[in-house]
């Protein structure tokens, strides 16, 4: 059976740190790293790889930095002009440079493809700007994070980067202009308490901007403006379990709309990792709400990636969110990447995150640890032709062992059928997903649940009914039940039955005289094998001889009680007031024996 994701996998020469596709060109991916400032012979270096075939990768271009500088950190690919594209890279300045105050960290880089006409095919690399964005002298800083707001067309973006290893964290903001060349901005900075485990940047409006990050244990935002950079708030801290001391941590945080955003979880102890998506406050008092979670395999210990891309990302800041599908990549310590879809869909003009589901594992993807991952964009083709090429997104990482993989995870086209459509209107809307399917929630653990509930909830009942009296011994509980458990339920009349009070109120509405409760004489007996009861005004001549109620002996009062809960006219409850004046024929002698039988 072939692979369900395709993969093309190539080794290069240098240990590789990071990685980017070209937002306009999902064949085409940046790799970055090197050895480090030394004498060690591995290169500090940036390579294209041309990333057209789903089963091979190729170099298309290479730029070798200084060997005295830094490993390149950190990468983010920015806007195109023409045949040039801009690039940002986090690589530290000399040891040498470092000591004397001196840290360039911010690289700028252009990228030339070659036209068709020209007489060299290859692809031109070469430094456009160098320039340090962090204001405080560390030398064991480095700029350990970078991220660019999504593209839009005549759109500028903002960029952010923040330190790593800074006895004084900070985060730098840029702008970077929709022509492109290279050409960037400072747009202001930040001094923060604890440095950011991960950020990223939405553009909210044509002139605003949102910032967050994350700490080890909280979430915050910062809004950017024309005006100002507001300062950080926090808007989700994390808990401990119940009953637990320890904390999770957050490892990696991606816009997933400006309304929501999806972190990487680390559990304490490496006992696994989570994903949880969360809606972002929208007014400055509330705090973000957790709207979903899903767990990663229970071999993944802890995670050193995350990466995501909307399948029908919207084409301007105008458009606002629709239905559509994110494809979720988590790369773990164990060298695999956990693969799961996601949903965002409105409801009553209410958006929703649902259906956080695995699709797939790709296991020991890397000989080392994953050090980057990527996502390339997606375009949906503009007309459905049934010869245009197999559609896919790409998912790009790379890892500190030299290696880069290239897996096409596959998609298709979906139309939702439960859409109402108008006569004469528009087809039903469609968009693209991902082909394979995804597995929701495994159904064993809440089969299982049922079934012991369900055994629980019989087991009670059989007990209680044989404690009771109601039903054949099959367990036998009642042995081991206290004496107060097992005592007979009352018996209730049925709804076709009359009470005792109901018969005497009966006869008791045309007659003032005595009443007398006798039992048939002629021997008939009613189901439950007892003399048929008659209640009527007393005639000695016609009933024989009665006696009050008060003047019966107590044997004969225990009888009758008996007697009449047996057939349902009686119950404890009713108390013994109501028999008060009233007359009880003969119950002993046979007809007591038949009553004493049937009891």
């Amino acid at each position: 059976m072939a692979n369900p994701i395709p993969s093309a996998k190539i080794t290069l020469s240098y240990p590789l740190y990071t990685c980017g596709f070209d937002p306009s060109d999902p064949s085409r991916l940046i790799v970055a790293g090197g050895g480090g400032p030394g004498r060690n012979g591995v290169g500090n270096k940036i390579t294209i790889l041309n990333a057209s075939d789903p089963a091979s990768l190729s170099e298309a271009g290479e730029l070798e930095l200084s060997p005295n500088e830094d490993n390149v950190t950190t990468l983010a690919v920015g806007p195109r002009k023409d045949r040039n594209l801009t690039v940002f890279a986090g690589v530290n300045s000399s040891p040498e440079d470092i000591k004397g105050g001196k840290n360039e960290h911010f690289r700028v880089l252009g990228i030339n493809q070659p036209g068709k006409a020209a007489k060299t095919s290859g692809v031109r690399i070469s430094e456009v700007a160098r320039d340090a964005l962090f204001v405080h002298k560390d030398a064991s800083a480095y700029q350990r994070l970078l991220r660019l707001s999504h593209p839009y067309e005549n759109s500028a973006q903002l960029g952010a980067v923040a330190t790593g290893l800074s006895k004084q964290p900070e985060i730098a903001l840029f702008d970077v202009p929709s022509s492109g060349g290279g050409r960037w901005k400072s747009r202001g900075r930040l001094d923060v308490p604890k440095e950011a485990m991960d950020l990223d940047v939405v553009q909210t409006s044509p002139d605003k901007y949102q910032l967050s990050y994350c700490t080890d244990h909280e979430i915050f935002v910062v809004e950017v403006s024309k005006e100002e950079v507001s300062e950080p708030r926090c808007v989700y801290t994390i808990t401990p379990e119940e009953g637990a001391t320890a904390k999770a941590s957050f490892k990696s945080l991606r816009y997933l709309t400006p309304g929501f955003l999806i972190t990487v979880v680390n559990k304490p102890n490496s006992q696994g990792v989570a994903l949880h998506g969360y809606r972002l406050p929208v007014e400055e008092q509330e705090n973000a709400r957790l709207s979903i979670r899903a767990k990663l395999p229970k071999g993944v210990s802890k995670a050193t990636g995350l990466a995501v891309r909307n399948l029908s990302p919207p084409l301007s800041l105008s458009d606002k969110p629709e239905d559509t599908q994110f494809v979720v990549a988590v790369a773990g310590n164990d060298a695999s990447i956990s693969l799961f879809t996601l949903e965002h869909k409105i409801a009553s003009r209410v958006d929703l995150l649902a259906d956080l589901a695995p699709f797939q594992v790709l296991k020991s993807v890397h000989p080392s640890n994953i050090t980057g991952l990527s996502f390339s964009s997606f375009t949906p083709p503009k007309s459905s032709s049934k010869t245009a090429p197999e559609l896919s997104v790409k998912l790009a990482s790379v890892a500190v062992g030299f290696t880069t993989v290239v897996h096409s995870i596959p998609l298709k086209k979906y139309v939702d059928k439960s859409a109402p459509v108008r006569k004469g209107g528009p087809p039903k809307p469609s968009r693209y997903v991902v082909a394979l399917k995804s597995k929701g929630e495994s159904p064993v653990t809440l089969i299982t649940l049922i079934t012991v509930v369900m055994l629980i909830l019989a087991m009670v009942g059989q007990t209680y009914l044989e404690a009771k009296g109601l039903t054949k011994p099959i367990i036998g509980a009642k042995d081991y039940l206290p004496t107060s458990w097992t005592t007979p339920i009352r018996t209730v009349p049925t709804a076709n039955d009359k009470t005792i009070k109901d018969l005497l109120a009966d006869v008791n509405v045309h007659h003032s005289q005595p009443l007398v409760i006798r039992n048939n004489e002629a021997g008939e007996v009613d189901s439950k094998g007892l003399p048929n009861l008659h209640v009527d005004v007393h005639n000695e001549e016609a009933h024989g001889p009665a006696t009050p109620w008060e003047q019966l002996t107590p044997r004969d009062q225990h009888l009758w009680k008996e007697r009449l809960k047996k057939s349902g006219h009686w119950v404890e409850d009713m108390g013994e007031t109501i028999f008060s004046g009233v007359l009880f024929g003969e119950i002993g002698g046979a007809i007591g024996n038949i009553i004493g039988e049937a009891l």
